[in-house]
């Protein structure tokens, strides 16, 4: 019986007990965010896209239930996993958070292979084998295609993700945040 979260990241309702936010690290965070997400309170408007993202992760963990937990990935030149365990989501932990999201910085290229594979630790998984899963709801978020990494092809990452994702079954979320159509 998985508890229902309340929150929502950039309007997407977080329904998971177990999330993955991978967010997108690269130089081009820096840039002014193209979306607004509503808060539900009055607050100045975030000055970068990384700003507003992680704003929007600190609204969603906080109105999570207790018993859900997350984790933390982002990408630029590499992936990386900033909560090697779950995090439950608790008021300890928004503390906690928020230390761990003012360390987080934009610099380099948009790696989203490597971060994907971090998220949904296809690293791991051996041929016939179903990866083991630490989570069951990641949100993607970007301002753009990717431009490091072994595979930049758009297409082929999908390919990857759902090859992957039929046995792991994470709900997956993508959130565009820069100018453009998002490719």
């Amino acid at each position: 019986d998985l508890q229902r979260t309340r929150g929502s990241f950039f309007g997407v309702p977080v329904t998971g007990s177990s999330i993955g936010f991978l967010i997108d690290n690269s130089g081009s965070m820096e840039g002014a965010p193209s979306v607004v997400a509503e808060t539900g309170k009055k607050q100045k408007k975030a000055q970068t896209r990384l700003q507003a993202a992680k704003e929007q992760m600190l609204l969603a963990v906080q109105s999570m239930p207790r018993e859900s937990q997350f984790h933390v990935f982002t990408f630029s030149n590499e992936g990386k996993q900033w909560t090697p365990q779950p995090v439950p989501a608790d008021q300890r932990s928004v503390r906690v958070l928020t230390e761990l999201l003012s360390r987080i910085q934009p610099d380099g290229g948009t790696n989203l292979h490597d971060g994907l594979q971090l998220a949904l630790q296809w690293q791991d998984a051996r041929y016939g084998e179903a990866p083991k899963a630490l989570i069951d709801e990641l949100f993607v978020l970007s301002d753009g295609e990717p431009t490091a990494g072994p595979v930049r092809d758009a297409e082929r990452l999908l390919a990857m993700v759902k090859q992957v994702n039929q046995y792991a079954r994470v709900r997956i979320h993508c959130v565009f945040t820069g100018v453009g159509d998002g490719g």
